[in-house]
């Protein structure tokens, strides 16, 4: 029987995946049927993921801004795109203790690069910061970096803030995110449901990956985009084995667990022009209210049929989302679904309990959806005013990033002893070829990170693959 092949084949349908693939099927050399795209999941986009249901619109339970607009390729990409696009505002209130801990951090960019590396949990230590700003280092720094204080490098701190050239703009686009999945992905030949279990090297040269359900396919080339806790874990063998310099490089980088506790409410209890706050020593390090233009919600899955028409509405009409990350997600983690939002909407409650309610005029959902009869009992609150968030909760989900069999965590973070581990692990193994946010030398996670390590390992392919034909 005739084994199936490709030219090419890239593993992972993300952001990194699909730019190499797009990079690789404009060219004559290569045409759109001789690069395949492998994803493991039963949908495209990687870490970019929605659930319909809670609001009018598509609710981003992966990344949902765009970091930066200045030499970006995500942002050239959404204008191509004719997306309509949103500044977030940040209105920051400042006391002498953050004041310090922002000084510390923009320093940063001025320390000595050839100090020696240590945990920024240790250098803040070094420079004297008392507990409360540590805590405050942990809610604003580590928390937005993906890991705990003591998990974070510092000399990849130093490389990350020297090469950040994008800016500090934040933006929302009028639309969910895999509209650009959906875009870069339009005349790409994708396969779902295609786990890779090995990548053989044969004898001429050529690969044959191998899936779990015993399926192969061989290629020239191979792209791997996945994240870099699959390889940590060894998720994928390789024959022969990857060289000791990769594996060491693929676990020098670190990529912590990462939580979104999403979160419906029927009314707003939040101030209009809030968009972010930053919590330190709460349940919550950090939470923000995003709002987007109304889309159709999809019609109710499976599970919840038997449900009256109501289900064809959204649960609610205004998102909060807490962001946790770090050693406090893997904590948080073992909590039950309720409880982690039970303490949630306490939290909330505490922060808005005084405030007044802001009133505005104005399903299939992924996931295990929390209703509010099965988190919070009506009976218990006399007050929206004392109790907004736990009055005017509809509904919500709890995503883990670790319990994402083909993900298993957040984003990679600046990581303690990690100098150079990102431009080997970007290092081509033969035909083998390598891309993601994980392989940016400069120690971006972001969006764009994705799309232009993939760029790079395409024109990689592209260059040998002119060479072999020269020969």
């Amino acid at each position: 029987m005739r084994e199936d092949s490709a030219k090419v084949v890239v593993v992972g349908a993300g952001l990194a995946g699909l730019s190499a693939a797009e990079v690789l099927s404009s060219q004559s050399d290569f045409r759109v049927d001789s690069v395949v795209v492998l994803e493991a999941a039963s949908e495209l986009g990687g870490r970019i993921q929605n659930v319909a249901g809670l609001a009018p619109w598509p609710v981003e339970i992966g990344p949902e801004f765009l970091h930066g607009t200045q030499n970006s390729s995500v942002k050239k990409l959404v204008d191509e795109m004719g997306c309509v696009q949103r500044e977030l505002n940040f209105h920051i209130l400042q006391n002498a203790r953050e004041n310090m801990l922002h000084e510390l951090f923009k320093a940063l960019v001025e320390e000595n690069s050839s100090v020696p590396d240590m945990s920024i949990a240790e250098y803040l230590q070094k420079k004297g910061v008392s507990e409360t700003v540590m805590g405050l280092a942990e809610a604003i720094y580590g928390n937005d970096f993906g890991c705990s204080l003591d998990k974070l490098g510092l000399y990849e701190c130093i490389q990350e803030a020297n090469q950040w050239i994008y800016g500090d703009t934040y933006i929302i686009l009028d639309r969910p995110l895999s509209s650009v999945v959906n875009y870069i992905s339009r005349n790409l030949h994708v396969l779902v449901n295609w786990a890779v279990k090995q990548v053989e090297q044969l004898r001429n040269g050529d690969l044959r990956l191998h899936s779990h359900d015993g399926r192969t396919l061989r290629a020239q080339y191979v792209i791997l985009t996945v994240p870099v806790t699959i390889l940590q874990q060894k998720l994928i063998s390789f024959l022969p084995p990857l060289p000791e310099s990769k594996i060491r490089a693929a676990e020098a980088i670190g990529m912590s667990n990462v939580m979104k506790v999403v979160m419906a409410f029927s009314q707003r209890f939040w101030p209009r022009d809030m968009f972010d706050v930053v919590c330190s020593h709460c349940f919550l390090p950090e939470v923000w209210m995003t709002e987007y233009p109304k889309s159709e919600v999809s019609s109710p899955s499976e599970d919840h049929k038997d449900r009256d028409s109501s289900d064809h509405v959204p649960l609610g009409n205004y998102i909060v989302v807490g962001f946790i990350a770090g050693d406090r997600a893997s904590k948080v983690a073992k909590m039950s679904e309720v409880e982690i939002l039970r303490q949630s909407l306490t939290q909330l409650d505490r922060m808005f309990g005084t405030a007044e309610v802001c009133t505005s005029s104005n399903s299939k959902v992924s996931g295990r959806v929390f209703l509010r009869k099965d988190v919070v009992k009506s009976s218990r609150y006399d007050s929206t005013q004392s109790h907004p968030a736990s009055s005017f909760f509809s509904g919500g989900v709890i995503v883990n990033w670790a319990d994402r069999s083909f993900i298993r965590g957040g984003y990679s973070h600046p990581s303690v002893n990690a100098g150079g581990a990102r431009r080997e692990l970007a290092k081509p193994v033969g035909n083998i070829f390598f891309a993601g946010e994980a392989t940016h030398p400069g120690v971006n996670p972001c969006l764009q990170a994705a799309i232009d390590t993939g760029r790079r390992a395409a024109h990689e392919v592209i260059g040998a693959s002119k060479r072999r034909s020269a020969l």
